[in-house]
């Protein structure tokens, strides 16, 4: 039997505050059928713990509320909804694997961190999400590409908090 992975517990004081003021809700990992080591981390309200859809905001609760519902148990963890505020999510899964396959990649991350723009580490400690001001992305925008998901609007992206301050691939 194949132990379950652990998940980073949410800092949440290292959240940004911009995120905060967005609709939030809270995690449980549930293991992908047919695809192993995988798991769907869907929104819950942390209000009534129910299921909740991306195209639902009003059903999202607020920072606090999520974060009050994640220290209550039973969760994994917590997230945001992008609404096209501006606020534009950029999930990068395997970040190791994406460098070593696009190695401009390392090079855009580490732009990205020297301007200031907010990076994490991935509930599975094995990605990276960034949260940059922007404007809203066009719709022939392709949203997925080579390890590489662009996010903003309508989408729940998980949070963490464990802020990374230099490229996750140096010693």
């Amino acid at each position: 039997m194949v132990a379950e992975p652990s998940f980073l517990a949410p800092r949440f004081d290292s959240m940004p505050s911009g995120l905060k003021s967005q609709p939030w809700a809270v995690w449980r990992a549930k293991p992908r059928k047919g695809k192993p080591g995988k798991f769907d981390k869907a929104p819950r309200s942390p209000l009534t713990g129910r299921k909740i859809g991306a195209d639902k905001p009003d059903l999202f609760g607020t920072f606090e509320q999520a974060q009050a519902a994640y220290l209550q148990g039973g969760y994994t963890g917590v997230g945001v909804l992008l609404t096209g505020t501006g606020i534009v999510g950029i999930d990068i899964d395997d970040v190791r694997k994406v460098i070593a396959e696009q190695p401009e990649a390392k090079a855009w991350i580490a732009k990205a961190l020297g301007r200031g723009t907010y990076c994490e580490m991935s509930p599975s400690n094995t990605g990276l999400r960034l949260f940059i001001k922007g404007m809203p992305l066009p719709d022939e925008v392709k949203r997925k590409h080579g390890g590489l998901e662009i996010y903003d609007n309508l989408r729940f992206l998980t949070v963490t908090g464990h802020v990374v301050r230099r490229q996750p691939t140096d010693a």
